[in-house]
């Protein structure tokens, strides 16, 4: 009887002693795996965007845009990569697709900067109906003096003079010192035939630069005002 119950517990000994090594080795087999395991997802996209970028600085556009390509099959929605690609394709002349490089960033992540480059696009394209409407919508996100200038350039070559006017003088407002922009509208006052407002800016220009050529030239005795477009 003793010696049943010895044998019992050496047995019961052995059963423990296999169960434990046996979960020790699948411990060991989880965590080599684990250790052993491919890069994630969002690590081979760090890797892709980190070379596509040194391409894309270093001015190696055919490499940047494989490299850019690449991104875009591991993140189809990658803004980034479309929005690179984009300049790249401008760059190569390739417009319709850095046209719709930027369409698609501009209306999947919408913000001022991405209407922005499109407006430039579709100007570059001499699209400028569409490149109005995209500066127009970049502006309506935020208001900044160079695209206000852009637009108002635009309006000018589509013949909107008034929204020209209007543009510049938002412009104006938010720089009242820049020499540039004073002269811009007050080129747009030629134009519209308001040579009071356009010779009191010609003014305001020789305060801020007396050596202002143009100014100087514009405030000659009547009738000497002359249009430059």
């Amino acid at each position: 009887m003793i010696l049943e119950t010895v044998l019992i517990l050496i047995l019961f000994a052995i059963t423990i002693a296999a169960v434990v090594t046996k979960r020790s080795g699948l411990v060991d087999a989880l965590t080599n795996n684990l250790s052993a395991a491919p890069p994630s997802q969002d690590l081979a996209l760090d890797a892709l965007l980190d070379v596509a970028g040194r391409y894309y600085a270093e001015k190696n556009y055919l490499a940047a845009e494989k490299a850019y390509l690449k991104v875009l099959k591991v993140d189809h929605k990658n803004s980034l990569a479309y929005s690179r690609l984009g300049f790249i394709y401008s760059h190569l002349g390739n417009n319709e697709d850095a046209i719709e490089c930027f369409i698609i960033v501009a209306y999947s992540y919408p913000n001022a900067a991405s209407y922005h480059n499109l407006a430039m696009m579709y100007f570059k394209t001499r699209d400028f109906n569409k490149s109005a409407e995209a500066l127009e919508k970049s502006l309506s996100m935020e208001m900044h003096v160079s695209r206000l200038v852009s637009l108002a350039r635009v309006y000018r070559i589509l013949d909107k003079f008034e929204l020209q006017l209007e543009a510049l003088k938002k412009a104006h407002e938010i720089e009242p010192k820049n020499t540039e922009i004073m002269q811009l509208l007050a080129e747009a006052f030629i134009h519209q035939k308001d040579e009071k407002s356009a010779k009191a800016l010609f003014r305001m220009i020789l305060k801020v630069d007396p050596k202002n050529s143009r100014a100087r030239m514009a405030l000659q005795p009547p009738g000497q005002l002359k249009k430059v477009r």
